[in-house]
């Protein structure tokens, strides 16, 4: 795609985007915590899917839309040469709005869209619902464009597949029923903060309307499958390359010296400190095992850090940095000794897929978990169950993350469950979509 040099209205719409992203992190770190103590936030009525995007989104929107008058021109441009792409390639597939691309916390639609692209297809990345920096179509990486605009450019796009969740599933209405589209079902509704009703009424439709029909959890899939029975089980998985990087430099991070310099082992977390995080059961053992170190990496997702996880992060022996990239990931997680999924065992966990999990296995490190179902389906994970079976595992899997053969056994199991193989066995169900009345 020819790139021209930046127009002012365009350079004034990206620094928008910048200072919202910015804006994003500060509130979900400072404020939200501020409102809740004080009973001063927004209200809590959630919204209708994708449609209907926050206040502070759409009045970016409508700024950029005045700063930038030529944009919608260009996007028209830009279409041209994406429809070119399109027809030399072996198809496009159209994620509709979910999350931003320009996030934290890379997700299964991240890695499916570079993965669609990188074995030609032609992937287009809504991000009308995000703060990322685009405006018309913007290509990141080859045949892997984001975009932001009016729906009615995508529906030029020739005959795409539509890449829907439950949340955006009413979306696919833009676009002729004709259209074949896939229903990635990815977690318990009740995580997505949408309005119940319609959540309920998109996912009975998915379930009927859709071509095809992917669970991430086995849970979720033995419901689907109830009403679908060609529905198929597509875990999450791991960009294994990037995680088995042996030969990486440790991280130089002032944040981590302290809790690195006394020998202790460490035991990590990486990922979003959410509601389903169990804190209590982490502080128990962080007390009960004051010979160990405890690593938390991840952004606050909600409030439940600042409710409910103060008793641990007061514990001497265990810190929490924040976020960290993607690409500095592989290298934090060289520090780890074992590798913990934490959570609160309840209707959301028992049908998470943890996509750390697979990336905890490609750095070949020993994983304790608490018995979510997606964990206990490897031998390789030692489950704990409270407390005191949680501190005894950590011993035992410190042997294991010593034992050359297990780690290799670890990353076999990265090797067999890559994005590369996810995508190819979705693209070969592409060959055989049929349109569903």
């Amino acid at each position: 795609m020819v790139i021209n040099k930046p127009r002012i209205g365009q350079r004034l719409g990206s620094l928008v985007w910048r200072l919202l992203a910015r804006y994003g992190q500060l509130k979900s770190r400072y404020l939200l915590p501020f409102y809740d103590l004080f009973h001063i936030g927004p209200g809590h009525a959630k919204p209708r899917g994708t449609k209907q995007p926050s206040t502070t989104l759409r009045a970016a929107q409508a700024l950029v839309r005045r700063l930038d008058r030529r944009a919608r021109h260009s996007a028209g441009e830009q279409l041209a040469d994406v429809i070119r792409r399109v027809e030399a390639a072996n198809g496009a597939v159209v994620f509709l709005p979910s999350i931003g691309w320009e996030i934290v916390n890379v997700q299964r639609v991240h890695h499916l869209a570079r993965e669609f692209a990188r074995r030609g297809f032609v992937s287009i990345f809504d991000s009308s619902n995000s703060y990322d920096d685009v405006s018309g179509f913007k290509e990141i990486e080859t045949n892997l464009f984001l975009f932001r605009g009016e729906d009615a450019l995508l529906r030029e796009i020739p005959d795409p597949i539509l890449w829907a969740c439950t949340f955006n599933f009413d979306r696919r209405d833009s676009y002729p029923a004709s259209t074949p589209t896939v229903y990635d079902w990815i977690d318990e509704l009740s995580v997505f903060p949408y309005e119940r009703r319609f959540l309920e009424t998109n996912h009975t439709r998915a379930l009927r309307e859709a071509n095809l029909v992917l669970s991430v959890a086995r849970r979720l899939h033995e419901q689907a499958i109830a009403l679908r029975p060609d529905a198929l089980y597509l875990p999450n998985g791991v960009d294994e390359t990037h995680f088995a990087g042996a030969s990486m430099s440790l991280p130089d991070d002032p944040d981590i010296s302290s809790l690195l310099g006394d020998g202790k082992p460490v035991a990590g977390f990486y990922g979003a400190l959410a509601e389903w995080v169990d804190y209590e059961l982490m502080e128990k053992v962080a007390r009960l095992r004051p010979d160990w170190n405890f690593l938390l990496i991840g952004p606050a997702l909600d409030l439940s850090v600042h409710r409910r996880s103060r008793p641990l992060l007061r514990r001497p022996n265990v810190r929490w940095i924040g976020p960290r990239t993607y690409e500095s990931l592989p290298a934090y997680l060289q520090l780890f000794d074992v590798a913990m999924v934490p959570f609160v065992i309840n209707e959301i966990t028992i049908a998470t897929s943890p996509l750390k999990l697979y990336e905890y296995f490609a750095g070949a490190k020993p994983v304790v978990s608490t018995p979510l179902p997606e964990c206990e389906a490897y031998e390789e994970v030692l489950i704990a169950r409270n407390a005191d079976e949680f501190s005894c595992a950590l011993d035992a899997a410190l042997g294991l993350g010593r034992d050359e053969q297990f780690q290799e056994r670890l990353r076999r199991v990265a090797r067999e469950n890559s994005w590369p193989t996810r995508a190819a066995f979705v693209i070969e169900r592409f060959k055989t979509m049929t349109r569903r009345s």
